[in-house]
């Protein structure tokens, strides 16, 4: 599988990152002199303007203040025309960032592992997309489907840009992690695109500036963009390999998503407050069901799976160890009650927050609390969260495939195993559209059975 080249492999010989970041030279300070000392350690505070000439590792103080700023800081406007460098560590009090070189440079302080293919396409998207020509962009309308369909669009758009357009991507705008679909409220930022969130991922502007006006509401055809002399590149050609489960697909979807460093503090706090709660644990398994919208396909329709089917697949070893976690990953309230209800004895986890029940939210309403931020802080979290877990359970899903390669490109050395609850089962049936009604059916002569 592609996505396994990614696995990181570090030198035996090579430093600690601790060794690293109080050993190394430093070529920056607050006052911007350049400390000599081998022995001195780059701390710069937040706010710090970072000089373009840093060369070695350095980190930045910062606190959960930080993530109620939700503007781009120097800091963030520095990391967006530098995309070799890699945020390495982040703790309480600061986190450091090193930088990496392409395939085949070996020159210290970059390191040839896993990042190298990462960082050769970081550069062809940055050249393309900060140093082309505003002229011409690739101008692509954001689905504002689901987090899978968006980023797929978007990853496709990137990749196509650069090696066919060689012109800048541009997404439409709102985006409904950014505004809620149904109204255009409670936006993130004035844009509701991807810069509320990830840095700026093009130099061409906003789209006032591209499109002559910010879209402000969903569903504006992408021919009304036409208010300036921007030549736009449409196009409905799909190509291959950007599928998130591959390493081109990957590298793309990772340079979409390097987080601003306002999200970067909101989900290490929102993970550090998880993990506080939930304890250390020996091994966990990760379940994801899907539900919510799925039954409303039509002749693609998917079934609810009853939680039963899930807990199946987990190896029983796991299912014996009273230190086992599953971590459950649901759009579905009644999921949640069901594990506890017919699993009292097993270790579940999950992320308290607002969930439709069923099929409650209607059709692709990703935002039920209202606060596509938090949606978003959510789900970047969970990406994180998976990677304690050595198995994954789930049925079929374009969100389950991002958790999956999450899981699989930063597994290491452990072992990850993916597990479908509908393998070798029919996907989708119009039969499946009153599958909900079904579940409940089921549910109920388990109760009674019970009785």
């Amino acid at each position: 599988v592609a996505i396994n080249a990614t696995n990181a492999q570090f030198p035996a010989d090579a430093p600690s990152l601790t060794e690293r970041y109080i050993n190394s030279k430093v070529a920056i300070n607050a006052t911007n002199a350049a400390a000599k000392s081998r022995s001195s350690s780059a701390l710069l505070h937040p706010g710090t303007v970072i000089r373009d000439d840093i060369s070695f590792p350095f980190c930045q103080a910062w606190s959960s203040s930080d993530a109620t700023n939700r503007t781009l800081s120097p800091f963030d406007d520095w990391h967006a025309r530098h995309p070799n460098w890699i945020v390495s560590n982040e703790t309480e009090d600061m986190f450091c960032v090193e930088p990496y070189c392409e395939k085949g440079s070996n020159s210290y302080p970059c390191l040839n592992d896993r990042r190298s293919k990462l960082i050769n396409d970081y550069w062809t998207y940055y050249n393309n997309q900060f140093k082309s020509s505003c002229d011409k962009v690739h101008y692509r309308s954001m689905w504002s489907s689901g987090w899978s369909a968006d980023f797929l669009n978007a990853q496709e758009g990137l990749i196509d840009a650069a090696n066919n357009f060689h012109a800048p991507l541009v997404m439409s705008a709102p985006w409904h992690y950014a505004a809620i679909k149904k109204d255009s409220s409670h936006r993130t930022c004035s844009n509701a695109d991807l810069t509320c969130y990830f840095l700026p991922y093009h130099s061409c502007g906003n789209l006032d500036d591209i499109c002559g006006f910010t879209p402000r509401e969903f569903g504006i055809p992408i021919d009304k963009c036409n208010g300036t002399h921007v030549k736009r590149i449409t196009t409905s050609k799909m190509i291959e390999q950007v599928e998130i489960w591959t390493e081109r697909g990957f590298n793309a979807y990772q340079f979409l998503t390097r987080k601003q460093l306002w999200l970067r503090r909101a989900v290490f706090d929102f993970k550090r407050i998880f993990r506080m709660k939930h304890g250390p644990e020996s091994d966990c398994s990760v379940i994801h069901v899907r539900r919510a919208d799925i039954i409303m396909h039509d002749k693609h329709a998917r079934k609810y799976y009853p939680i039963a089917d899930y807990v199946n697949l987990i190896p029983m070893e796991k299912l014996n160890d009273p230190n086992h976690t599953i971590f459950l990953l649901t759009d579905d309230a009644n999921a949640v009650k069901e594990a506890h209800e017919f699993y009292p004895h097993l270790r579940w986890k999950y992320i308290d927050r607002p969930r439709h029940k069923g099929s409650s939210g209607g059709w692709e309403n990703q935002t039920p609390s209202l606060n596509p931020a938090l949606e978003l802080i959510v789900l970047m979290a969970i990406f994180d969260l998976v990677q304690d877990c050595s198995s994954f359970v789930h049925g079929h899903s374009g969100l389950s495939d991002y958790i999956w390669t999450h899981m699989a490109a930063n597994a290491g050395n452990k072992r990850v195993t993916r597990l479908r609850v509908d393998e070798q089962k029919q996907v989708f049936d119009e039969k499946y559209l009153h599958s909900e009604e079904e579940l409940a059916k089921f549910l109920e002569e388990k109760r009674a059975s019970k009785e």
